[in-house]
């Protein structure tokens, strides 16, 4: 179950990066909920941690590299113009993307425990 829902959620991210690529509202906000259900996902499939510990683990993750944006990690370690860096800890700080993750991790727990389990 957990592999097929990961599935659609990299789908589904590879299909707002083609399709939405100038909506910064589908992109930037819907896209970073659903990589909140990809990362989540991706995980159950290799170990069945309890829901609440992996939401927080991951929520505190996502705002971890978030916060690491607004320090302007890329450029401290000279990775401007490193493709694979920017995609994994991303190049611009948004608060938005704060609130994004919160109801990926809201989301996520949900679908877990009311629908899966």
């Amino acid at each position: 179950m957990y592999f097929t829902i990961s599935i659609i959620c990299f789908m589904s991210c590879v299909l707002i990066v083609k399709l939405f690529a100038k909506n910064q509202f589908i992109r930037g906000f819907v896209g970073d909920i659903i990589i909140m259900l990809l990362i989540y996902f991706f995980i159950k499939i290799f170990y069945d941690f309890h829901p609440a510990k992996l939401t927080v683990f991951i929520l505190l993750l996502a705002f971890a590299i978030e916060f690491l944006q607004y320090l302007n990690l890329i450029s401290i370690l000279g990775l401007e113009q490193n493709i694979f860096a920017q995609l994994i800890i991303g190049s611009v700080f948004d608060p938005l993307d704060l609130l994004a993750y919160a109801i990926g991790a809201i989301t996520v727990y949900a679908l877990d425990i009311n629908l899966i389990n």
